[in-house]
C-alpha cells in the first residue's frame, strides 16, 4: 500500500477583529486543504467517513484514503495482487459497525474492506457464481445493531456483520419476492426503530425483521422515530402512526389534500414531527394531535414550497426550497427572512454547492443556502455573513465548491469537491482585538469612578468609553472630550484616580498631569513638571507610575528621577518631595529608574529596574524614611531572581508576587516585607513559564491568575502551581504585550498590545479538553512493515526472531496534529517516560523474552496531555536456551563440565607427575650410565686395545683363536654403548657440535656399510647399496653421519632374519639428501612406532637373543635434528621397516647456527 506523508501546511489564522460600540466579529476558524499534492491519492473525493476507532477515511477515484492527521495511505488494485475489485473509482462509502467500511465502485458493485487485514472482498461473488446472474448495487444501509443492507436491483441482501466476521460467507441472506421474503420488488429504504426491529420500506408494502408485525399493504416512502412512536408517510403523502400496542396503523386526517407532496419528515423536537410539503412546512404536535403551517413566503420568496428544515439551538426554523437561498423562521415571534447569497459572494466555479446547514460546538450557525456560497448567521444582527480568512482584507472571502461533506466527532467540517480536501475547525470566540493607532502601543488604562475606560496610546490619543463599550470621546489639551479623533499630544504612560475623583496622568517626557472635573465632560488640567531652579518640583519628567496608599498619600515614580511624594503645602501649593530635597534616604544612585508602586500591608514597594525598594508607610517625616533594598544573589535561590522589577500583584488569598523583566514570577514568601533579606519562590520558564520577560499580573473573577509577557499571555494556577499558555492561535494574529497595567472590565481582561486593546473573556479562553484516541498506524519488525494491524489486539506475541520493532502511532486530533506531543514507555524494561516532541514512532532492539505494556501518552491539539495511555501488552517468547528447563539443562550441564574439568585436571596432574617421574628416572639413569661410562671407558679401551694387539700379531691356539674375537667384539660393543651415552649427554647439555664439511656421502655410506658385510654373509642376507647418482656431495658432520648410519644399520641387522634383505637407498630430491635403509625384518608394531625414537624404548620382546639399550634410536633422532634435517619410518609387522633420513644439502640453512661449524679444506 502506499503511504504519502502530508506536506506541512500553514493554517490559515482567521482574525478576529473588535469595534467598539457593537460586537462585531466573525467566528474563529482554522482552514487547511488536502489535495493530490501533499498525500491525497486523487484529488476527487466523493465521500468522507470516521471510523470508531477516530480515523478518517475518504472515497476517491484512485481507491479509498486512509488518514491519521499525518499520512495518507491508500488501498487500490495493483496489478498481479490478487485484489479482486473491479474498479479503483469508489462511489460511495458507509462503515459498518464491525470497522469495516462498505465501498461502492463507479461500475455499481459492492466490496468489504477488511480494515484489520487491509483486504477487499467481493461479498456477494458467491452467490452471482451460483445463480449465474449480476446484482447491480443501488445503495447500502448500515443499521446500530450490526446489520447491513444491500440493495440491489434484484432484492437485497441482508448481513450480520458479527456473523460474517467470524466466518467469512456465513450470515448473508438474500430478500427478495422469489424467496417470499420481502412484500416488494423495490426498497424505498430500510429503517431500524429503538427496539432493534427493522423496517424495509417497499413499492408494495413494508416487512419487518423483528417483534413487531404489520399487516398492510400500503407503500411508505418516509419514515421516523420520536418518543417512542413511529411516523411514516404513504405514497399518497397521508401521515400514519405505527401503535406498537395494537401493531395497527393510525392514519391521520391531513389538513392538506392528498395532491399536495410531502417531500421530507423531521423530528423537531419531542412529540413535533415536521412535514415539508409543496404548501409549507406543518409541525405536527403528537401531545394534542394538532397542526401548525408555516408558511415560507417572504417578499423575496414568493415560493411555498419547502424541501427540508433545520431546527437550531435558538429554536428557529430554516427551511430549504428550489428557490435560491434560505428562509429563517422564529416560531415564537413568526418573525421570517428570506436569505440570499449576493452574486459577487458565489464561488466561482462550474458546479454549485450542495445545501449545508449545520451549529458548531460553540453554537455558531454555519449554511451554504441553496444554490448560494458558504456563509455564518450573525445572530446579533440577523445577519447571513460570507467568512473571510483575512478578516481586515475584503479579498480573502471563503467560498469553496462543497459537494459533500462531513462532520467529524471533533465538530472539524471536512468538504470535498472535485479539487481537493478541506478541513474547517472551529474555535471559541474568546477574544478580541479593537485596533487602534496601529503601530502605536497601548499604554495605560483607567476604569474611574463612572465605569467610563480612559485609554492612551503613545499615538497621543487618550480615548474614554462608555460603561457599554461605546466610545465617549477623545481628551483634548483643554480638557473637553471631542468626539471628534483629537491628540492630546503627549505620551500618557499611566493613569490614577485619587479618593476625591481627581484623575492624575503620568507622561514620558511631559511631567504630571492633574484632572479635576469642572462640569460635564469638561476637565481642567494642570500640569508639573521638573525645574531646574525649583528643587521642590518633579524631579524628572517621565513618570511611568503614580499610587495613592491608604493615608491618602500620593506617591509618584519617575523614570529617572526616583520616587516622589506628592505634598500640599498649607497654602495649597503641590510640591514635591524626592531626593533632592527632603528624601535624603532614597538611594537615587541605583534606583532613579521606578516602573510600578504599591502597597502591601504596611509597606510600601517600588519596582526599579535595578532592584526592589520597600519601607514602611508608618512615618511622620520623609526625612526618617528607612529604605529596604532586595537584589538578584547569584548563589541565593530565594533571592529576587532579577533586578528588573516591572510589577506587584496582591490577589485575593492575600499572595503577593513580584514580577520581572528576563526574571519571571516572584512569589513573597517572607511576611516582614521591611526586610533586605526577603524570601521568595521563582517561577521561570523551567517551571512551565511560557516566557520570562513578565510585563504584568491579573486576577479574573474565577480565581485565576493571568500573567502577562511580552509575547505569552499565561493562565497560572496558585494551587496546582502549573501553566496554561495560549499563543497566537488563541491570540489570532502575532502581537506583543505592552506594560500597560491590564483592567477588568465586565468581566474582560483588557491588556494593552502593539496592535491596540485586546479583550479577553476568561471563561471562554479554555483549553481543549478532548482526549484523542491513540491508534497505531504502522508495525515494524527487524526493520520491515507488517499488514499486521495491532490496534484490535488484546496482546502481541512477538516470536524469539522479532525482538527488533518499530511501533508507529498518532493521536486522532485533527485540528492541528503538528502541535500534538508523545511519551512513551515499555513498561518492564523502563519505567521513565520518553518524551519525543511530535515524533510518533517508538523502536526497540534485542528485547529480552518476557512480558511488557507499551504505554503511549499524548496531548491534544491545544497541548494538554491526556491522563489515560494507549497500553499495548506485549510478550517476547524465549528461544530454549532461555527457557527454564534450558538453565536447569545449563546446571547440570555445569555440574557435569565442572566435573569432568576437575577429573581431566586431575588426569593430567597425575600424567604429569608420572612424566616427571619418568624424566627424572631417564635423568638419574642417563647420568648414572654416564657416570659409568667414563668410568668403564678407560678400562675398555684399555681391553680392546692389547686384544686386538694379540689377535693381529700373536700365535693362539685354537681355543684362544676362538674366544678372544668374542671378547674383542663384545668390548668393541661396550665402548660403542658408552659413547653413545656420552653422546647424549653432550646434547641434552647443548654441548654437542656440528662439525660440516664437504664430504662424499655414497663412499661414507660404502665405507659404513663395510662393517656389516661379515654379518650379512653369516646370515646370507641381500645387502647392497642403491643410488640413481653417480657422486652426492654435500656439507654434514661425518663422525655423527656415520653414527647415524651405523645405528640405523645395526638395528635393521639385528631384527632382519637370515635369507631376507637389507638395502641402502642413497638420491637427492629437491637439495635433499635422501638416505633410506630397508629390511625385510620383522616389522614394528604400528603402536610401537608413535613411541619408537623416546630414550630407553626398545624392541627387546621381538629379539630376546639380541637385546637392547633403547639409545640408539633416540640419538639417531637427536643427531639428525643437530643437522637440520628429519626422519621417518614405514614398517608393517612381518614384512619389514624403512629408516628414511632426510638432510638438506643447501649451506646456508646451518649458516648462522650456534651449535654449528665448518671445515674448509
Amino acid at each position: 500500500m502506499k503511504k504519502c506523508i502530508i506536506l506541512q501546511i500553514n493554517y490559515l489564522i482567521l482574525i478576529c477583529l473588535f469595534i467598539p460600540c457593537v460586537a462585531i466579529a466573525q467566528p474563529i476558524c482554522q482552514i487547511q486543504r488536502f489535495s493530490a499534492y501533499n498525500g491525497l491519492a486523487q484529488r476527487s473525493v466523493t465521500n468522507i467517513l470516521q471510523d470508531s476507532k477516530g480515523f478518517i477515511w475518504f472515497s476517491t477515484w484512485n481507491g479509498l484514503n486512509k488518514f491519521d492527521g499525518y499520512t495518507f495511505k491508500n488501498y487500490k488494485a495493483f496489478p498481479g495482487d490478487g485484489c479482486t475489485l473491479t474498479s479503483n473509482r469508489l462511489a460511495k462509502i458507509t462503515q459498518t459497525q464491525t470497522c469495516d467500511i462498505w465501498c461502492q465502485t463507479y461500475d455499481l458493485r459492492i466490496y468489504l474492506f477488511d480494515s484489520r487485514r487491509e483486504k477487499f472482498i467481493d461479498i456477494l461473488r458467491p452467490y452471482e457464481n451460483e445463480k449465474q446472474q449480476t446484482y447491480a448495487v443501488q445503495n447500502v444501509y448500515t443499521l446500530p445493531k450490526g446489520v447491513s443492507w444491500i440493495v440491489c436491483d434484484r432484492g437485497a441482501f441482508r448481513i450480520d456483520e458479527q456473523a460474517y466476521k467470524a466466518q467469512e460467507g456465513e450470515g448473508i441472506t438474500l430478500y427478495n419476492i422469489e424467496e417470499k421474503n420481502l412484500k416488494g420488488d423495490q426498497i424505498i429504504t430500510i429503517f431500524q426503530d429503538s427496539d432493534g426491529d427493522e423496517w424495509i420500506l417497499t413499492n408494495k408494502g413494508i416487512s419487518i425483521i423483528g417483534k413487531k408485525k404489520i399487516e398492510s399493504d400500503i407503500p411508505f416512502k418516509n419514515i421516523k422515530e420520536d418518543n417512542g412512536n413511529i411516523y411514516l408517510v404513504s405514497a399518497n403523502n397521508q401521515l400514519v402512526i405505527y401503535l406498537p400496542q395494537t401493531q395497527q396503523l393510525q392514519f391521520h386526517e391531513m389538513p392538506f389534500s392528498t395532491s399536495n407532496a410531502i417531500n421530507s419528515i423531521s423530528r423537531l423536537g419531542k412529540d413535533s414531527i415536521g412535514l415539508c410539503t409543496n404548501n409549507g412546512l406543518y409541525i405536527y404536535f403528537a401531545e394534542n394531535q394538532r397542526y401548525r403551517l408555516i408558511d415560507p413566503r417572504t417578499p423575496t420568496n414568493p415560493s411555498t414550497e419547502v424541501l427540508s428544515v433545520f431546527r437550531d439551538s435558538f429554536g428557529e426554523l430554516w427551511l430549504y426550497s428550489e428557490m435560491p437561498g434560505v428562509v429563517r423562521y422564529n416560531l415564537e415571534t413568526e418573525e421570517k427572512q428570506h436569505y440570499i447569497t449576493p452574486k459577487e459572494d458565489l464561488p466561482k466555479a462550474e458546479r454549485l454547492s450542495r445545501d449545508l446547514i449545520f451549529e458548531d460546538k460553540q453554537g455558531t450557525l454555519w449554511m451554504v443556502p441553496h444554490r448560494g456560497g458558504f456563509s455564518y448567521y450573525d445572530r446579533k444582527n440577523k445577519q447571513l455573513k460570507p467568512y473571510y480568512t483575512d478578516y481586515n482584507n475584503p479579498d480573502t472571502k471563503f467560498n469553496p465548491v462543497i459537494l459533500n461533506s462531513f462532520l467529524d466527532q471533533q465538530g472539524n467540517l471536512w468538504i470535498c469537491n472535485h479539487w481537493d480536501v478541506t478541513k474547517i475547525s472551529f474555535s471559541t470566540y474568546a477574544c478580541s482585538l479593537q485596533a487602534i493607532d496601529a503601530s502605536f502601543e497601548t499604554r495605560a488604562f483607567l476604569i474611574d469612578e463612572k465605569d467610563e475606560l480612559w485609554t492612551a496610546s503613545k499615538k497621543g490619543y487618550v480615548r474614554i468609553y462608555q460603561p457599554d463599550g461605546s466610545l465617549k470621546g477623545y481628551l483634548t489639551p483643554a480638557g473637553t472630550i471631542s468626539s471628534q479623533p483629537i491628540s492630546f499630544q503627549k505620551n500618557i504612560y499611566c493613569f490614577m484616580e485619587d479618593e476625591n475623583g481627581v484623575i492624575w496622568m503620568g507622561s514620558k517626557l511631559d511631567g504630571l498631569f492633574q484632572l479635576e472635573r469642572t462640569g460635564n465632560d469638561h476637565f481642567q488640567i494642570r500640569q508639573f513638571t521638573h525645574q531646574e531652579d525649583n528643587p521642590y518640583s518633579l524631579s524628572h519628567n517621565s513618570i511611568y507610575s503614580i499610587y495613592q496608599d491608604h493615608q491618602k498619600r500620593i506617591w509618584i515614580g519617575c523614570h529617572g528621577g526616583g520616587l516622589n511624594l506628592l505634598e500640599k503645602t498649607p497654602e495649597g501649593e503641590i510640591r514635591f518631595i524626592h531626593s533632592d530635597n527632603q528624601l535624603k534616604g532614597y538611594p537615587k544612585e541605583h534606583f532613579s529608574k521606578v516602573r510600578y508602586i504599591t502597597e502591601v500591608n504596611q509597606a510600601i514597594l517600588v519596582c526599579t529596574t535595578e532592584g526592589l525598594l520597600t519601607f514602611s508607610n508608618e512615618f511622620k517625616q520623609p526625612e526618617e524614611i528607612n529604605f529596604y533594598r532586595n537584589l538578584r544573589s547569584p548563589n541565593t535561590v530565594s533571592s529576587l531572581s532579577s533586578n528588573n522589577v516591572t510589577y506587584v500583584y496582591t490577589d485575593s488569598r492575600n499572595t503577593t508576587y513580584i514580577l520581572t523583566f528576563t526574571g519571571g514570577i516572584n512569589k513573597v514568601l517572607s511576611e516582614n516585607l521591611l526586610s533586605e533579606h526577603i524570601e521568595f519562590k521563582p517561577y521561570t520558564t523551567k517551571d512551565g513559564l511560557p516566557s520570562d520577560l513578565v510585563q504584568s499580573m491579573i486576577e479574573d473573577k474565577e480565581g485565576s491568575l493571568w500573567v502577562i509577557s511580552e509575547n505569552a499571555l499565561t493562565r497560572f494556577n496558585p494551587e496546582k502551581e502549573t501553566f496554561e499558555y495560549y499563543d497566537k492561535k488563541y491570540m489570532q494574529q502575532e502581537l506583543y504585550f505592552t506594560e500597560a497595567a491590564p483592567v477588568l472590565e465586565n468581566n474582560q481582561l483588557l491588556l494593552g498590545t502593539d496592535i491596540g486593546i485586546l479583550k479577553i473573556s476568561p471563561e471562554h479562553l479554555q483549553k481543549s479538553n478532548y482526549a484523542p484516541p491513540i491508534v497505531f498506524t504502522g508495525f515494524k519488525i527487524q526493520g520491515t512493515s507488517q499488514d499486521l494491524d495491532i490496534n484490535d489486539l488484546e496482546e502481541l506475541r512477538l516470536k524469539p526472531s522479532e525482538r527488533n520493532v518499530t511501533f508507529q502511532f498518532a493521536a486522532l486530533d485533527y485540528v492541528a496534529p503538528e502541535s500534538i506531543s508523545y511519551a512513551y514507555r515499555l513498561k518492564g524494561l523502563e519505567e521513565k517516560w520518553n518524551e519525543v516532541d511530535n515524533s510518533r514512532s517508538a523502536s526497540y532492539i534485542n528485547l529480552p523474552p518476557g512480558e511488557y505494556e507499551l504505554q503511549i501518552r499524548s496531548t491534544n491539539s491545544d497541548g494538554v496531555w491526556m491522563e489515560k495511555a494507549r497500553i499495548l501488552p506485549i510478550t517476547v517468547l524465549p528461544t530454549f536456551w532461555e527457557t527454564y528447563w534450558a538453565w536447569i539443562l545449563y546446571v547440570v550441564l555445569f555440574v557435569l563440565s565442572t566435573a569432568t574439568i576437575v577429573y581431566i585436571i586431575l588426569y593430567i596432574y597425575r600424567l604429569r607427575h608420572q612424566i616427571n617421574i619418568e624424566q627424572q628416572l631417564a635423568n638419574i639413569k642417563l647420568r648414572f650410565f654416564t657416570d659409568i661410562s667414563h668410568e668403564l671407558r678407560t678400562p675398555l679401551t684399555l681391553i680392546a686395545s692389547p686384544v686386538s694387539e694379540i689377535l693381529e700379531h700373536e700365535t693362539l691356539t685354537t681355543n684362544a683363536r676362538k674366544h678372544l674375537p668374542l671378547v674383542h667384539k663384545n668390548t668393541e660393543r661396550m665402548l660403542h654403548l658408552v659413547n653413545q651415552i656420552l653422546d647424549f649427554r653432550k646434547i641434552e647439555n647443548k654441548k654437542m657440535k656440528v662439525l660440516l664439511e664437504k664430504t662424499d656421502v655414497l663412499s661414507l655410506l660404502q665405507k659404513v656399510m663395510d662393517n656389516f658385510r661379515l654379518i650379512a654373509e653369516e646370515k646370507n642376507i641381500n645387502y647392497q647399496l642403491e643410488t640413481n647418482q653417480e657422486a652426492i656431495e654435500t656439507w654434514i658432520d661425518q663422525d655423527k653421519f656415520e653414527k647415524i648410519i651405523f645405528n640405523l644399520l645395526s638395528n635393521a641387522f639385528k631384527y632382519t632374519p637370515a635369507n631376507k634383505s637389507i638395502t641402502v637407498i642413497a638420491n637427492v630430491e629437491s637439495s635433499r639428501l635422501i638416505v633410506s635403509i630397508k629390511d625385510e625384518g620383522i616389522g614394528i608394531d604400528l603402536q610401537k612406532q608413535q613411541t619408537l625414537f623416546q630414550r630407553f624404548e626398545t624392541l627387546v620382546k621381538f629379539n630376546i637373543l639380541q637385546p637392547s639399550s633403547g639409545i640408539g634410536l633416540s640419538l639417531v633422532k637427536e643427531l639428525i635434528e643437530l643437522h637440520c634435517g628429519n626422519i621417518e619410518v614405514k614398517s608393517q609387522p612381518g614384512v619389514g621397516s624403512e629408516f628414511t633420513v632426510i638432510l638438506p644439502m643447501n649451506q646456508k640453512v646451518y649458516e648462522g647456527r650456534k651449535n654449528t661449524d665448518f671445515i674448509l679444506w
